[in-house]
């Protein structure tokens, strides 16, 4: 995990020697289970790479002072386990509605050894109507899992006073921010940019930010 420990100390200013160890044990356990079911692609040798894309954004985007933050749809748990890593203060909810996904998932979790983390088996818009997690997250991420305009329908009852919603996402945006400010006009919507080094592995990746204050 060259690259990775490049990133983490010329990007973002963190000690790589204290965090490679629990990347590498993420790495290992998530390819132990990617040969039972589909976390990442099965082709998949390193995780590198999904750890450097779902990472990036922390390079602008300071999360240092969040206490709680929902990771949505979250697959073979990225950015929620990275930010975890990064950041063991945060206290880091995995959701996902695929059963099998949060079993696996769990069970990374107690490999790794990490308290304040934990996997929900819901869908998002549900877990938002539940009173336990309604509006008791400062963040919401999710990664390029679907259209701006229904990720924030997930999110908006997840998110607590003062929260914002981070979403990752890829390629052209245009047609969904159009979409997102067709169906909820009244939001504030903020678009970052990256540009890194080419040595990097990093895909043409942007932020969407939505801040709660702004929410209709």
């Amino acid at each position: 995990m060259k690259l990775l420990r490049k990133f983490l100390k010329d990007e973002l200013g963190i000690d790589p020697e204290n965090k490679i160890a629990e990347f590498q044990k993420y790495e290992s356990a998530l390819l132990e289970w990617n040969n039972k079911i589909n976390l990442v692609s099965r082709k998949t040798e390193s995780i590198e790479e999904h750890i450097l894309n779902s990472i990036f954004f922390l390079k602008k985007i300071n999360i240092r002072n969040v206490f709680s933050l929902a990771d949505i749809a979250i697959g073979g748990g990225f950015p929620g386990i990275p930010i975890k890593i990064l950041y063991p203060n945060i206290r880091v909810t995995l959701v996902d509605s695929i059963r099998k996904k949060i079993t696996a998932l769990e069970d990374i979790i107690r490999q790794l050894g990490i308290d304040g983390i934990e996997a929900v088996c819901s869908r998002a818009e549900d877990l938002g109507k539940h009173k336990e997690f309604r509006r008791s997250f400062e963040a919401v991420t999710a990664k390029a899992v679907a259209p701006l305009d229904k990720l924030y329908e997930w999110s908006k009852d997840l998110l607590a006073n003062n929260g914002r919603m981070i979403f990752i996402k890829g390629g052209d945006t245009e047609g969904e921010l159009l979409e997102l400010k067709k169906h909820f006009g009244k939001i504030t919507i903020e678009e970052v940019k990256f540009q890194f080094d080419p040595a990097y592995p990093i895909e043409d990746k942007k932020i969407i930010t939505i801040n709660n204050s702004s929410r209709s």
